[in-house]
């Protein structure tokens, strides 16, 4: 019995799950539930880490993270480029974004000009995400949805969280992103 457990125990180190968020930066200390929840999602959605990118001192890339509870997870990221253009990646998932993520259902990819990139990092700026807050205890019910922008920039990672946001950081970026540049068509009822 003692073998099979000490057999078992190299697998499971292999397995560990990708660390998408630094400790303490969607949760309450002590808390893992959100970094649980959005990371499961997150790698449903087949998405790399960009905490984890940190490292690459050039490297820019921006996501919003959709988790609208009863409706499919959606996440749109912008990877800029060294020539001022971008590459906006938009997933979305079967499942629903307050349970199973499900699997992939579509995904699409398209270039983003010099001027659109300009645009949104202007937007980045101008929304001071870089300085919001995070994280916050914001939520005022039990259904709705999670609003995540992540950012990564030059050796920099941030995330800024919020529940069904009217205005703000997240609706902002969330809604350029997914709406302007990524065009995802969603029916008025299901933006929350």
């Amino acid at each position: 019995m003692v073998a099979f457990a000490v057999a078992l125990a190299p697998a499971q180190v292999l397995r560990r799950p990708i660390k998408y968020f630094p400790d303490s930066s969607v949760d309450l200390p002590r808390d893992h539930f959100k970094s649980d929840w959005y990371s499961a999602q997150l790698s449903a959605l087949q998405e790399p880490s960009l905490y984890q990118m940190i490292k690459a001192a050039n490297a820019e890339s921006y996501r919003f993270l959709w988790l609208r509870t009863f409706h499919h997870p959606v996440a749109v990221r912008i990877d800029v480029n060294p020539d001022g253009t971008s590459l906006l990646t938009a997933k979305m998932a079967s499942g629903a974004g307050g349970y199973r993520p499900g699997t992939i259902s579509e995904k699409h990819s398209q270039m983003l000009s010099k001027e659109q990139t300009s645009a949104f990092l202007s937007q980045v700026e101008a929304s001071r995400f870089w300085r919001a807050p995070n994280p916050i205890n914001d939520q005022r019910g039990t259904d709705g949805s999670q609003w995540i922008i992540e950012g990564l920039k030059h050796g920099r990672y941030h995330v800024v969280d919020r529940w069904s946001p009217t205005s703000g950081v997240a609706r902002q970026l969330g809604s350029i992103m997914a709406f302007d540049l990524a065009n995802l068509k969603v029916p008025k009822e299901e933006i929350y």
